[in-house]
């Protein structure tokens, strides 16, 4: 049966998920992406289970393979993205062989500072910068190899970071939507206020101009991730192109910051919008 998972999140400053594949320079995202979000969800089903590293990271293809929508929407903060220089420990290789580092004989090789994407959550209020998500699952069952585990408000609930180990968040808030109660609509028009999946294997269409600032941003898709071995890796994928999605993020404008970015979409097909109170969240049916 299907489940929702409407999650607040507050932020300690901002996050770091950086573009992979450009360089050792390469920017932040405006908002964590969906597979990030994915992992953060996979790592407290880990710890609560007691799952090592290795094995846990294969909870994200098994929730993957499950995500039926997932949106994330600004609730009081501006993103900012830009570069900060970082001090480094540089791991040196050549003719095959790594070097140890760092090597006092090699100062100056043995250290780097390269300009790295971070994306600040700037608010102006007096509340920590905050982030509403916005996720549908076929189920409640995750299986992990003979193990299925039931997935509840409880995971949601002891997420503690996303994006890199600095990237620190708290949860708010949790409500969990079950099939009775979430509204499914299909072949017609509606308004959302959360990010959502564009494209030719997406059949939506934008009517009118979108109210607010709305940009686009290219993730790995979260509906296909398929494993971590060697020819399905995700992040391999991502740099040459393959199984990735386009979004439509919503942001806040610093002219004015009271007006919702809000767009209204035409839907068809297999797509569906999942609705509750009011927050309506698009994906597959």
């Amino acid at each position: 049966m299907t489940v929702g998972f409407i999650v607040d999140l507050e932020f300690t400053w901002g996050f770091q998920c950086r573009v992979a594949g450009l360089s050792k320079t390469s920017p932040s995202f405006y908002y964590p992406p969906p597979t990030v979000i994915l992992g953060g969800i996979a790592e407290s089903i880990a710890r609560k289970h007691n799952i090592g590293e290795n094995d846990g990271k294969k909870l994200i293809p098994m929730l993957s393979r499950n995500l039926l929508a997932i949106g994330v929407k600004p609730l009081n903060c501006i993103p900012i993205t830009y570069q900060a220089l970082s001090r480094i420990i540089a791991v040196r290789e050549a003719g095959g062989v790594r070097y140890p580092t760092p090597d006092p004989k090699y100062i100056l090789k043995s250290f780097d500072a390269p300009a790295r994407g971070h994306t600040l959550l700037s608010t102006v209020e007096d509340d920590a910068p905050q982030m509403k998500l916005f996720a549908v699952f076929k189920g409640d069952e995750i299986k992990f190899g003979e193990k299925v585990f039931k997935l509840s408000e409880n995971d949601f609930w002891r997420i503690h970071r996303l994006g890199s180990k600095e990237s620190l968040v708290s949860v708010l808030d949790v409500v969990e939507v079950d099939d009775s109660t979430l509204n499914k609509i299909r072949n017609a028009t509606i308004e959302t206020t959360y990010s959502f999946p564009i494209g030719d294997a997406f059949d939506v269409k934008i009517v009118g101009r979108p109210k607010g600032l709305w940009v686009e941003e290219e993730y790995i898709n979260p509906f296909k991730v398929e494993g971590y071995d060697e020819r399905e890796n995700p992040v391999v994928n991502y740099m040459f192109g393959k199984k990735l999605i386009k979004f439509k993020v919503p942001l806040r404008s610093v002219g004015d910051f009271m007006e919702k970015p809000t767009c209204k979409l035409e839907i068809r097909g297999n797509i569906v919008a999942y609705e509750y109170k009011g927050e309506v969240v698009i994906g597959y049916g």
